[in-house]
């Protein structure tokens, strides 16, 4: 997955996607997929992710030195209500590891920063993020996710953020392989699924990502709120 389109011959002209991640896999197989949406799961005592918490879930970030705070200070600028979704969103993405990098597209780091549009964005190249730390990356991680500061109110909100941009905040059923069917044509709109695993709409990613989330994947407030 990530923040531009899969196909780099695209991010020019699309808008901020990400889309193309360590687990996808054939789309034009995976498209038979059918995603089944994830239970939300609420912390015990509706308490944000403390870096104890993410340290205790993610053996891979309390390794590093300093990796579980500088992301609960990162979440914290940002307005994320909880520190535990952006840990779990880089786990999605890149499997923690800030050099991972997409071998069919070149989008490289914690969440998949692509050449001619995360990268580009945050002022690096692919090159350069693949060379830095977890620590160091995070810098990056906070600059590409600041122009939607306060609009990242669930975990879906914060996976549309990197994934797909233009559907933070419509909803589960914002149908992205609709976006590039219309917009790109039925050739694109294949690229886009057998990069992406077959997903077709948020809710889809939000399920996918959901599921292999070590972390709470909602605040009971979103639960009230939507009554």
């Amino acid at each position: 997955m990530s923040q531009s389109p899969t196909t780099q011959e695209d991010e020019s002209q699309a808008p901020a996607i990400n889309t193309c991640g360590t687990y996808a896999v054939s789309g034009l197989a995976s498209g038979r997929l059918s995603f089944t949406p994830a239970e939300p799961v609420y912390p015990e005592d509706n308490e944000p992710s403390t870096a104890e918490v993410i340290k205790a879930a993610y053996p891979e970030i309390a390794a590093v030195a300093g990796w579980a705070e500088k992301i609960v200070a990162v979440a914290n600028s940002l307005q994320i209500a909880d520190p535990g979704w952006l840990a779990n969103v880089m786990w999605f993405e890149s499997l923690l590891d800030p050099s991972k990098t997409n071998a069919s597209f070149g989008c490289t780091g914690l969440i998949q920063f692509c050449p001619n549009s995360g990268a580009q964005k945050v002022g690096k190249t692919t090159d350069e993020l693949r060379r830095m730390g977890a620590v160091e990356q995070m810098d990056y991680v906070e600059a590409y996710l600041r122009e939607y500061r306060g609009r990242m109110n669930s975990s879906a909100d914060l996976y549309m953020a990197i994934f797909f941009p233009i559907a933070v905040g419509k909803g589960p059923n914002y149908n992205i392989y609709n976006w590039y069917l219309t917009n790109k044509g039925a050739a694109s709109a294949a690229r886009y699924l057998e990069a992406n695993a077959g997903i077709r709409t948020a809710g889809d990613y939000q399920s996918y990502a959901d599921r292999r989330a070590r972390l709470p994947t909602a605040l009971r407030t979103e639960a009230v709120a939507a009554l």
